[in-house]
């Protein structure tokens, strides 16, 4: 992620010649996190747009009983095409996510924990992993406003829309002495179900996102 970011940011130093009209660069905050996007201007109506996000954020939760360190991770690439039906910062898009996006988890339990209908010690889980990804490629459709656009050198960006990033995958393990115990094996995967099943509404996301636009 750190080599995508700087090979970004290495492409925003490159002198404006280089690129000729039509042209930005924007730095962007919003639901997907933090991203770089280069753009480029096809005509007054269409324009293209690759950006990278990535950032983490962590939070604590309880799902199917068991209390969670949860890291939300941000990790994507985009290419988004853009029509503008006036001619102006309006714009609706469409695009396509490299999505690496995913959800990491973590449980140390203090006290005996519930797992599937069986009660388990600490000693005995250890500490429990959890993966909940969702699909390699994901679309994502929108609208948005470039005010940077008809000539201003700067301006902002706002876009709005929805990411379809499929049913997520849910996958647990534990690092304890019984993690291989047939019984243990059966009440994890009956958890696994249980928190895939509550997590299901994940498949569609809102998005939104705030951009400061460079353009050359």
């Amino acid at each position: 992620m750190i080599k995508r970011i700087s090979l970004v940011a290495a492409l925003a130093t490159v002198p404006a010649a280089a690129f000729g009209e039509g042209h930005s660069v924007a730095a962007k905050a919003g639901a997907l996190g933090l991203g770089v996007e280069y753009g480029y201007s096809i005509n007054e109506r269409f324009a293209v747009r690759f950006g990278l996000n990535g950032a983490e954020y962590g939070f604590d939760a309880e799902e199917s009983g068991i209390d969670y360190d949860f890291d939300l991770v941000w990790d994507s690439l985009s290419i988004a095409a853009d029509f503008h039906p006036t001619g102006g910062p309006l714009r609706l898009t469409v695009g396509l996510l490299r999505n690496d996006n995913r959800l990491e988890a973590t449980s140390r339990a203090a006290d005996i924990i519930t797992v599937g209908d069986e009660a388990y010690t600490p000693v005995e889980i250890g500490t429990l992993y959890g993966r909940i990804g969702f699909d390699d490629t994901a679309t994502f459709a929108g609208i948005g406003w470039d005010w940077s656009r008809k000539r201003n050198r700067f301006g902002v960006s706002f876009d709005i829309g929805v990411v379809d990033q499929g049913a997520p995958t849910v996958s647990l393990r534990a690092s304890g002495p019984i993690a291989t115990d047939p019984q243990f094996v059966a009440d994890l995967e009956a958890e696994r179900q249980e928190l895939q099943g509550e997590l299901d509404d994940l498949d569609l996301v809102p998005y939104g996102s705030l951009g400061f636009v460079f353009r050359f």
